[in-house]
């Protein structure tokens, strides 16, 4: 008697005709250990070492560590440096400049500045080369320093896309370092001071005046006209004040010329006087040194010298008359006259050489 057949079934002959995947990961296997054995070799060979070196005893044999399954334990593992954080898109990382561009000279910011004077001049700069917006982003970063680099740095990874988008966040983060546009009334506090001269106040005024847009001109003159010491300027501009600030500007030229030439000569004045009172004051002093001129003793007189002067004139007593004196521009403006000298710089009761005079005749 037979035996009953075993009932068919198809799927044993799909294993008989399907070669068996067992090789192949037998294979995989045999290379992932391959694998593991060549990291480990790789990353713990020198830490072995130097076990053996300091334990010779022990056995030679490393123990392999696991694998751990984290990402950043694998790349510790591998000595390889993890990918480069950015916050730039793939396809802004992606994009490099033209072969033989090279951007030089460019702003630098360091976070402290004014953002959008900083965006202006960047622009100003790289605008010549006729990049991508991609390139604008990646110059752009080489910008930064110091706390504006850090800002970038710590931007979340991937996030910028566009360089509209750059300088949103950057304008956005550095708001607070924007510089704040001067406003029309600021100008009535830019006075000219006591003994400043006219060229300085102008300067600064006008430095003020480009930091307020949109000012009326008509308006500047008569800031100007309130804000000016005294002078002929402040007169010129009430009798015709100025449409527009270049002829402010051009009219403010003909009396700082004015001005600098009469302190020019006040210089030269007060130089010429101070020498003048030196040289004077250094003959006084030899004057002290000097021998005594004239007599010793004078004989007491009961008369002025004044009224001697004159018997003497008339009588013809008088045979040879005092030289005239060395000019000094001084005595051309003294109330002091000499009948004897017949010039200005002392009285005739005060003159020397008419006491020595009268004492001969006696």
């Amino acid at each position: 008697m037979h035996p009953p057949r075993r009932p068919h079934k198809p799927w044993l002959n799909l294993r008989c005709n399907t070669p068996s995947i067992r090789p192949f990961l037998h294979l995989s296997k045999v290379k992932e250990e391959q694998r593991q054995k060549e990291i480990n070799s790789r990353v713990f060979q020198p830490e072995i070492a130097k076990t053996q070196e300091q334990h010779p005893s022990q056995s030679r044999q490393p123990t392999v560590p696991l694998l751990s399954k984290g990402v950043e334990d694998l790349y510790l593992l591998l000595a390889v440096a993890p990918p480069r954080r950015s916050p730039f898109s793939s396809a802004i990382l992606a994009k490099t400049l033209p072969a033989g561009v090279k951007v030089s000279n460019l702003p630098k910011y360091d976070g402290t500045g004014d953002p959008q004077e900083h965006l202006d001049k960047f622009y100003a700069k790289i605008d010549w080369y006729d990049l991508s917006d991609a390139a604008y982003c990646k110059v752009f970063r080489t910008t930064l320093s110091k706390r504006a680099l850090a800002w970038f740095n710590q931007l979340p990874i991937r996030t910028i896309s566009s360089l509209e988008q750059l300088t949103q966040y950057f304008l956005h983060h550095f708001f607070m370092n924007k510089r704040v546009p001067r406003t029309a009334p600021f100008l009535f506090t830019i006075h000219q001071k006591e003994n400043d001269p006219l060229r300085d106040y102008m300067q600064r005024f006008v430095e003020v005046v480009h930091e307020v847009p949109h000012v009326n001109h008509e308006l500047l003159a008569s800031i100007i006209q309130q804000n000016l010491s005294p002078g002929r300027f402040n007169e010129s501009i009430a009798g015709k004040p100025p449409s527009i600030m270049e002829d402010l500007l051009m009219r403010s030229q003909k009396y700082i010329r004015i001005e600098e030439w009469n302190a020019s000569n006040s210089s030269l004045s007060g130089k010429r006087k101070g020498q003048e009172e030196e040289k004077e004051s250094k003959k006084k002093e030899e004057r002290k040194h000097l021998p005594p001129t004239g007599f010793a003793y004078y004989t007491p007189l009961n008369a002025s010298r004044e009224e001697i002067l004159v018997l003497a004139e008339q009588q013809g007593l008088i045979s040879q008359w005092p030289t005239k004196m060395k000019y000094n521009p001084k005595r051309l403006k003294s109330n002091k006259y000499c009948r004897f000298h017949r010039d200005r710089g002392h009285m005739t009761k005060e003159c020397h050489h008419l006491k020595n005079e009268i004492k001969k005749l006696i």
